[in-house]
């Protein structure tokens, strides 16, 4: 593969753990970087080699022999740096939500659609090593029959460093990560039962969810916010069932108990 040449656009924690990445990938190299916050930019382009710190995305985009974009901005200003990126059709990867809201979201579908640009969104938990190996010991036994996903957010921790824009919209600023992973397990819905409560959270943080999906799956979400827990799956297969909790770590049984 030849080499890539890659700009940033974001200077913050999750833009530091990509670059981490991307600096062990021999054909990628990032070329620039630029953040709303210079400072940090420059922080970063000097502790990872990178030649050149950009004013903004449009001077990283236009002076910049680049192949495609990082985008790692912050969740309120994922929409407005998307649709601007979008208008110059290179590829892109973004970091999750897209969006805040639906109508945006598919705002900005229906222009990557239209304008036939390669991206992708970080939902990188369904490409965990576990989940995988699950499903190959669930496909080896059988089928998958069902499964249970656990998404509790210890949200008293999160009030303490998130702002008001992504607490109000916490479902799609973090939540949507064990969101995502309904359809990678299930496949496609067929009917869906949603409850929700509000206990402190004024658009719900008590959620239960039901699904059967066309393949005969039956699923449960469950995501209590202010509740002690975390992150975890249950997948059930014909005399087997795998756990995974946390996500890193499973162990599965079969009929006899054996693991």
């Amino acid at each position: 593969m030849n080499k890539k040449f890659l700009g940033i656009i974001g200077a913050g924690y999750i833009a530091e753990k990509h670059l981490e990445v991307i600096n062990k990938i021999k054909n990628l190299e990032v070329v620039a970087i630029t953040s709303r916050t210079n400072t940090k930019a420059k922080k970063l382009a000097k502790k990872f080699s990178i030649n050149i710190v950009s004013k903004d995305l449009d001077d990283l985009i236009k002076k910049n022999y680049i192949d495609a974009v990082l985008i790692l901005v912050p969740p309120e200003e994922m929409f407005s740096t998307i649709s601007r990126v979008i208008k110059y059709k290179i590829p892109f990867f973004t970091e999750k939500p897209p969006s805040l809201n639906f109508l945006e979201l598919k705002k900005l579908c229906q222009k990557v659609k239209k304008n036939n640009i390669t991206n992708m969104v970080g939902y990188n938990r369904r490409y965990y090593s576990t989940f995988n190996k699950g499903l190959e010991i669930i496909n080896n036994k059988g089928k998958l029959l069902g499964f249970l996903i656990e998404g509790h957010e210890r949200f008293w921790k999160v009030i303490k460093s998130v702002n008001k824009v992504n607490r109000e919209n916490w479902l799609y600023s973090n939540a949507s990560h064990t969101i995502d992973l309904i359809r990678f397990f299930g496949g496609e819905i067929k009917n869906i039962a949603i409850n929700k409560y509000s206990y402190i959270e004024k658009n719900g943080d008590q959620i239960s969810i039901s699904l059967k999906f066309y393949n005969n799956v039956i699923g449960t979400y469950i995501s209590n916010w202010y509740s002690p827990g975390g992150w975890s799956v249950r997948l059930f297969g014909e005399g087997v069932t795998v756990k995974i909790e946390p996500l890193e770590y499973a162990v599965w049984y079969d009929e006899t108990n054996k693991q």
